[in-house]
């Protein structure tokens, strides 16, 4: 047995280390190297189906029994390996619900920030249905992040008994890291991040955030706000009672020391990496109900529910983050499931 493993450029860039689909990736890599299987990593830029086509037609593909591919961007990749290596296993990674997830960019950008790309976005989300069907076609198995995206986006793309559940986990390369501090400060991050592809959604929470925190006016004096990572100024304006931390090496530092992640927007799909982040830190996770329906159940008794409309709601979920934290851990619940669902592909029928 041995493993080609398919990973896009973003994960050798220091600047995207804790990005969510680079902490991802690194979920499959901690699960190929605790089971013992050998494998060789391709580093492919731009997520480029033409370039990885020609790495692969150089590579000597006989010796692999299996090809991972990280997002379901490679269809003529797969086409290529299904006719000229058929006993090769072949295993899409989808991180996102794609085409549904493109549509809330449309219609977060239409928004939030420039309406004139609109068009080309719908057309974006298009291509990425074609993208999704195709890769799931030729693949053996299509591994979906979450189980709501198996259930009600995958199951429309191919076979369902061809999509298996493989939960996001954060490797433990991370979890060092993530150690909550003994005494928590009154503090509520919104966490943004290292890259301007997800802005409009990323806008939405953001904005959500300050204006409830606005609408606190003086009361819960004793919290403090915090809004992470790098945004144009023009598109979003702070209130003084939420501080810009800007660029942070390491989210993990400041949620250590909070109480609660504010993730308060309905749009995106796939699993928000940020919320588990939160919840090793022993952060509640402060969340719209679109969103909450949408978790792993492992996930949910660490989130807060909150309407974006009423700001007693948030004033109660403020309230809720000072209570006991829950002491069970969600993250080798998840990690036990992907490695379980992962070792049914690798050494049972599947």
């Amino acid at each position: 047995m041995r493993v080609l493993h398919v990973v896009p450029d973003s994960v050798a860039i220091p600047k995207h280390l804790f990005l969510g689909s680079t902490k991802d990736v690194r979920g499959r890599t901690e699960y190929l190297k605790t089971r013992g299987i050998p494998f060789d990593e391709i580093v492919i830029e731009n997520r480029s189906d033409a370039l990885l086509l020609k790495k692969l037609r150089d590579l000597n593909l006989a010796r692999y029994t299996t090809v991972l591919f990280e997002l379901p961007v490679y269809p003529a990749s797969l086409r290529f390996l299904r006719r000229k290596f058929s006993q090769i296993k072949l295993l899409t990674r989808s991180i996102n619900a794609e085409f549904y997830h493109r549509l809330h960019f449309t219609l977060a950008r239409l928004q939030h920030v420039n309406r004139s790309k609109v068009l080309r976005d719908f057309k974006h989300s298009l291509s990425c249905l074609r993208l999704d069907f195709l890769c799931a076609r030729y693949s053996d198995h299509v591994l979906s992040i979450t189980q709501w995206e198996k259930d009600h986006y995958w199951r429309f793309m191919t076979g369902v008994s061809k999509v298996i559940n493989v939960p996001y986990f954060l490797p433990g390369s991370y979890c060092h890291a993530a150690k909550p501090v003994a005494e928590k400060k009154m503090q509520c991050l919104c966490l943004m991040s290292t890259t301007q592809s997800t802005l409009p959604f990323l806008l939405d929470a953001a904005k959500r955030f300050t204006r409830l925190v606005e609408m606190l006016g003086r009361n819960f004096s004793e919290w403090d706000f915090y809004i992470t990572g790098d945004f144009p100024a023009n598109c979003l304006s702070l209130p003084k009672r939420v501080t810009p931390t800007g660029f942070l090496d390491t989210p993990f530092e400041i949620m250590a020391a909070s109480r609660a992640v504010a993730l308060l927007s309905d749009y995106g799909f796939g699993f928000k990496t940020k919320l588990l982040d939160a919840i090793q830190c022993k952060c509640y996770a402060l969340v719209t109900k679109g969103l909450y329906q949408r978790l792993p159940v492992e996930v949910q008794p660490y989130c807060i529910v909150v309407d974006t409309g009423s700001v007693e709601s948030f004033k109660n979920a403020l309230e809720k983050c000072l209570e006991p934290y829950p002491e069970e851990n969600p993250n080798e619940a998840l990690r036990s499931q992907a490695f379980a669902a992962l070792d049914e592909i690798f050494y049972g029928q599947g």
